[in-house]
């Protein structure tokens, strides 16, 4: 009954648009609306599956491939479709010693750094020097929202930030979390900054990145970490070392 259903309804909506269509004297768009909705209809019949006793259920989408970025000796969950891009941060190109790494996708953008100096940054140091290399490149006027400790990275414990952009009328039209801790195996320090024009999705891939993240490239962690959701307000005051 329940397969019947999904078919008279289809059917039911193509009828109604060349009804429409009809009742416009036979418009020229008539034919492109009505293979404009074909097309959605063979869409929504491959999202359909219909089981042998005639229940319906939407099919399973098929999981995107993760590939492990690990070209620096870290490694970065990210989906084999997306371009990675390395740069230097002292020169041209990026090094084990520091570099950074550029990659967006679905709506969102992530900038990671890492720099080797001693002592290294404190994850503190790491999130409010991110901020302010941001500022400086984009030249966008950002304001901190929040920050605090809490974050844990590959079992290390970091801190993180929030802040937001916004346009002339000030609304917001984009928000960024930066995350940052240091490594102990090499005593790298990290950056890890996600923006967007929208929270959920930024939030999302940010506690995907920092959960998946390791200071190892191929160690497996038996108990990925919480990520905190930054929502304690306050503004980052620390200075970034040189």
């Amino acid at each position: 009954m329940r397969s019947a259903r999904v078919v008279l309804t289809l059917t039911a909506l193509l009828s109604v648009a060349i009804l429409a269509g009809c009742s416009k004297d036979k418009s020229s768009d008539d034919s492109q609306k009505i293979e404009e909705l074909t097309k959605q209809v063979e869409a929504l019949n491959k999202a359909i599956v219909i089981d042998a006793d005639g229940n319906v259920r939407l099919a399973t989408p098929t999981p995107v491939a993760i590939a492990e970025y690990k070209q620096y000796g870290f490694g970065l969950p990210v989906p084999s479709t997306v371009k990675v891009t390395a740069a230097g941060v002292t020169g041209k190109d990026a090094s084990n010693d520091n570099g950074s790494v550029l990659a967006s996708s679905g709506g969102t953008s992530l900038f990671l750094v890492w720099n080797k100096v001693s002592p290294p940054l404190t994850p503190q140091e790491s999130v409010v020097g991110a901020f302010n290399v941001l500022q400086s490149l984009t030249q966008a006027k950002f304001e901190a929202m929040g920050a605090g400790q809490g974050l844990t990275v590959d079992n290390q414990p970091g801190a993180y930030g929030t802040f937001v952009t916004r346009d002339v009328r000030g609304t917001i039209d984009g928000v960024g979390v930066i995350g940052g801790w240091v490594c102990p195996n090499d005593k790298r320090s990290y950056a890890m900054t996600v923006t967007g024009k929208e929270l959920e999705p930024v939030q999302q891939s940010f506690v995907y990145l920092t959960n998946g993240f390791r200071c190892e490239a191929g160690k497996t962690q038996t108990a990925p970490a919480a990520t905190p959701t930054p929502t304690k307000t306050a503004s980052p005051t620390a200075t970034a070392k040189p």
